[in-house]
């Protein structure tokens, strides 16, 4: 999960300036550098270089996986990549709790085989990473294992405690896992990992496609080929990440040729003539949806546990009008917490809202509901009941200007209805420590990213006691379908769930954005998928 977030002194040696000014005027590239999270979110500091222990941020995520292939593979089309993948094959049992792995071929950066024990020390690390663990819960990892062991070199097998939805497993709980050094990190507790999750020294051995060269925190991170890369032969003999500071720096370095792949944030969108000569795409914005997370338990704001008070909300939100203002054109309306692009796992009747949403946009029935509720405007036309105003406080946090758009957006389409929302300017870290139940928020705008709980079935978010179920809502019907949706195989059990989320909305629903990314002509598209990170990016001839 993450939440944008889900951050650069541009202090290039010579020898880097000297290469980027060689490849505007070359034939096709050799090296590039980016910024990390383009076509995802801001950009953001590396902080970490190692699998489990990670804080699971984007950029993090996109540095791992550069060195540390994951077992499964799960392409933008929300499928396993088996040519990508280290995993060959995986035989479910009849009963669907039994999973047998079985390895390809493949080799770590010194020569020496990757194997099933490397796989199970990821497992391993996760079990004593605990409740530290970013992803804990998501596929039931690890609590759903039975137990796990090597039957030979290559092949592993992973027992569950009950019988699950096969597809759920593999891309929520086994897309987790990727073989780690066992031999080279065994002698480590899981805490001096933790603590030495950013030592260059512990990654110098990898099985991805690249290899670190250098990482200077605050500063800059890059890789060089691994040679000895099993799957298809890195596209880049270098690749950079500038580490910057906000979304604006990351343009100018775009901007100027310090960087070859960026992108235009939604708020700088009408000074994309300054990178005219460029190319472009539009990215999908990675898997994932927006919402305004509401605290159940809060009693200043007892009126957001009443469902109809939800529902008027959620009617009243101009979907559209935010994609044209906000985003320039370039985003997708979600319903539900199922994704809209790729709508994979949507449901023909979502598909049908999607595809005509102004259907879901209905200000006079918002109005009709709160005054079924018992809520009628005031002298300010502010409603009001039992002598309490509908006012409500939103946290936006400071990451996105274009997050702030939305929230006065989103403020006059509330006043409309008679609902008073006053926003609040969090840095992302504060917005963060202040999201948990019990606390004193009323509301606060998020965004989800499904990695690596590609299959979007819920679990963690909207059950009882969800580790991201920060407003602590609580509905029975939602915890069985939510179980439903992870242990009945096919997607009916799915379906019954993101419509259930639909008409009871235990958040408020945004449209989700989609980025303008443009890089250099000399990049192939092969090299710009290898800077970009979990997106689409359909191509644009003029932008």
């Amino acid at each position: 999960m993450k939440i944008l977030h889900k951050r650069l002194k541009f202090l290039l040696g010579g020898a880097m300036v000297a290469i980027t000014g060689t490849m505007a005027s070359a034939g096709p590239v050799s090296a590039l550098t980016t910024v990390t999270a383009v076509g995802v979110a801001p950009p953001m500091n590396v902080n970490s270089l190692m699998p489990v222990v990670n804080n699971g941020s984007t950029a993090n995520a996109q540095i791992v996986t550069l060195m540390f292939r994951p077992l499964l593979w799960i392409g933008t089309n929300l499928q396993v990549d088996w040519q990508k993948s280290i995993a060959q094959s995986i035989k479910v049992s009849p009963d669907r709790r039994h999973f047998m792995i079985h390895l390809k071929p493949w080799q770590w950066s010194d020569g020496r085989p990757v194997t099933a024990e490397d796989v199970l020390a990821c497992l391993r690390m996760i079990q004593q990473f605990g409740s530290r663990y970013a992803y804990r819960g998501m596929g039931g990892m690890p609590e759903i294992i039975e137990n796990a062991f090597v039957s030979n070199p290559t092949t592993l097998q992973i027992n569950l405690k009950h019988p699950v939805n096969p597809l759920w497993f593999e891309l929520n709980g086994l897309s987790q896992l990727m073989p780690v050094p066992a031999w080279r990190w065994g002698g480590y507790r899981i805490d001096a990992l933790f603590k030495h999750q950013d030592d260059p020294g512990l990654v110098s051995v990898v099985d991805g496609p690249y290899r670190l060269r250098r990482f200077i925190p605050g500063r800059y991170i890059d890789f060089v080929a691994n040679l000895r890369y099993s799957g298809s032969p890195p596209v880049l003999k270098n690749l950079g990440f500038q580490m910057a500071t906000s979304s604006a720096s990351a343009f100018w370095a775009l901007k100027s040729g310090i960087i070859q792949v960026g992108m235009v944030p939604h708020y700088l969108y009408d000074a994309r003539w300054r990178v005219h000569d460029l190319r472009s795409c539009v990215s999908n914005g990675g898997y994932g949806f927006n919402y305004v997370a509401l605290n159940f338990t809060n009693p200043k704001v007892a009126f957001l546990r009443d469902v109809k008070v939800r529902q008027a909300l959620e009617l009243a939100i101009n979907q559209p009008q935010i994609i044209g203002m906000a985003f320039h054109g370039m985003g997708v309306p979600s319903f539900n917490p199922v994704p809209t692009n790729p709508d994979t796992y949507l449901s023909p009747r979502m598909k049908a809202l999607v595809a005509d949403p102004s259907r879901a946009y209905d200000p006079q029935k918002a109005d009709r509901l709160l005054s079924a509720a018992g809520w009628h405007r005031g002298p300010d036309g502010v409603r009001v009941r039992d002598g309490r105003k509908l006012i409500f406080t939103m946290i936006v946090p400071d990451i996105s200007q274009t997050l702030v758009a939305v929230g006065e957006l989103l403020k006059a389409d509330w006043r409309r209805v008679g609902v008073d929302m006053r926003m609040r300017i969090l840095p992302f870290n504060l917005e963060l420590a202040k999201l948990h139940p019990h606390g004193t928020w009323d509301a606060a705008m998020i965004v989800w990213s499904y990695d690596p709980d590609y299959y979007p079935s819920g679990d963690g978010l909207f059950n009882t006691g969800g580790g991201s179920n920060y407003g602590n809502y609580s509905d029975q019907k939602m915890n069985r379908l939510i179980v439903r949706s992870a242990d009945d195989k096919g997607v009916h059990a799915l379906y019954e769930y993101e419509h259930y989320a639909a008409d009871q909305v235990p958040v408020l629903f945004l449209p989700y954005p989609e980025y303008l990314v443009k890089y250099a002509p000399t990049i192939t598209p092969a090299q710009l998928d290898e800077s970009l990170y979990s997106v689409s990016c359909r191509p644009l001839a003029i932008r």
